[in-house]
């Protein structure tokens, strides 16, 4: 069995958990602003429609990546989580867990929790350089979410430009 990787990052941001649930709950919209690749719905395997979840694929880096993605779990505006299961890739398994908490001073803490699991060599050391470039951009992601947050705006009204190493 492969190792399974967790990462726990936390932001202390200026606005309210209701104020930024839209922003951040948009995980569309955040995967866009990070720089990941577009998705493309699948249908399931056979016709399967009996499990809950859908069939996703995408293609980063010149590889080939589709997965089961479980119905994401929201508390609106504490937390949301999903789970994906893939079929192909680096990546065995991925839980990503959101939680807006309020701070202590007013604000949010965010914490952004991921555990990974490995599809083999390539997967465990992609892994940790991925992670260290994720949480630099999620963190300014998030900033920028506070920010528009901050006078009442969206993302629409002023969108990020994905990084340009991403960009299918």
């Amino acid at each position: 069995m492969s190792r399974e990787f967790y990462y726990r990052w936390e932001w202390p941001l200026r606005s309210s958990p209701d104020a930024l649930w839209p922003l951040v709950a948009d995980t569309n919209r955040f995967d866009r602003d990070v720089g990941f690749p577009s998705v493309e719905r699948l249908p399931k395997a056979g016709g399967d429609d009996r499990k809950p979840g859908h069939r996703v694929r995408t293609k980063i880096g010149g590889i080939r990546i589709e997965w089961d993605e479980r119905p994401f779990e929201w508390v609106r505006p504490q937390q949301f989580e999903v789970v994906r299961e893939y079929l192909s890739g680096p990546l065995k398994n991925l839980r990503v867990l959101v939680k807006l908490m309020p701070g202590t001073a007013g604000g949010t803490q965010l914490v952004y929790q991921i555990w990974l699991q490995p599809r083999g060599l390539l997967g465990a050391l992609l892994i940790p350089l991925q992670a260290r470039i994720a949480k630099r951009r999620f963190g300014k992601t998030f900033r920028h979410y506070d920010n528009l947050a901050l006078v009442g705006r969206t993302p629409a009204d002023s969108p990020m430009a994905a990084p340009a190493a991403c960009k299918p």
